[in-house]
């Protein structure tokens, strides 16, 4: 039987753009009886910056964890890289200070005008290994999460960074909805990769996404996904693929800001996650 840990994005609650919505996002997302919850590592910055030691207590009170916390940059700029080491330094100290232990690398926005070659496809690995290390060596865990409009959007690009990363240093951490958005199969490369993963995003599709896509949705917006169970994607057959290499991390529920109130969108998957997936939460 699988055994996980189960939680909520923070981002639903949008605290990218509004750092302060942390708090009614722990609040409420305890109140339905999640474990854990994520966000990234810039609200932290926020946070410890206007409201220096608030966030420890807050998550203490909600009963929560900060399972964990994301990077994100230009990775394939060897100029960028002085300044993601030393985010990494101070970001994956602090998950940890959280109740957490991961640190989820976001590869750089996709530019068309400029197509990824494979010799910055070796920069980008060569930088989050050394992150890797520095995780590592904080007792923290790097993972890397590929995502759509990023420079690690399909499964060529998903694989190849992969080969060219360290196992021992940085694993994976797939988000089914966001390999979807890239034309990738979430299980097919979940499967091919699974000894790897070391955190895991369910993340629901909209139905209209082809349609989106033709329009030319942006990058974050709440119209390509779904709260789980109210998309196009079954994530029954995942489970069994997590159980069969012993899976023991987390599984976190994702949604970008929602098209009504954040905490009925958690509700929806929470619903989703305890009555179709049979799974859980406390």
């Amino acid at each position: 039987m699988l055994t996980v840990r189960i939680g909520h994005t923070a981002l639903t609650w949008n605290v990218l753009q509004e750092p302060a919505r942390l708090a009614e996002a722990l609040r409420e997302t305890a109140a339905l009886g999640f474990q854990g919850t994520e966000t990234g590592g810039r609200v932290y910055d926020w946070w410890e910056r206007e409201r220096p030691g608030e966030l420890r207590r807050r998550l203490a009170e909600a009963g929560l964890v900060m399972a964990c916390l994301f990077q994100s940059g230009d990775w394939t700029d060897p100029a960028a890289a002085p300044a993601l080491l030393s985010e990494a330094r101070r970001w994956a100290e602090a998950v940890q200070d959280l109740g957490g232990n991961v640190l989820m690398l976001v590869p750089g926005r996709r530019r068309e005008a400029l197509p990824s070659s494979l010799d910055a496809f070796k920069q980008m690995a060569e930088t989050m290994n050394r992150v890797g290390q520095i995780a590592r060596a904080a007792g923290a865990i790097a993972a890397v999460h590929p995502h759509w409009g990023t420079v690690v959007e399909t499964r060529q690009e998903i694989e190849l960074l992969l080969a060219l990363l360290d196992p021992q240093l940085v694993g994976f951490a797939p988000d089914t909805g966001q390999m979807a958005k890239g034309g990738g199969d979430p299980l097919a490369l979940i499967e091919r990769w699974a000894d790897r993963v070391r955190h895991v995003h369910l993340r629901d599709l909209s139905p209209a996404w082809a349609e989106l896509r033709q329009r030319g949705v942006p990058l974050r917006s709440p119209e390509g996904y779904a709260p789980l169970g109210q998309g196009t994607s079954d994530f029954r057959p995942l489970l069994p693929i997590l159980e069969r290499v012993g899976y023991r991390g987390w599984l976190m529920a994702e949604l970008d800001e929602a098209c009504g109130p954040p905490v009925e969108a958690a509700r929806r998957s929470r619903e989703y996650l305890t009555t179709v997936l049979g799974l859980t939460l406390g």
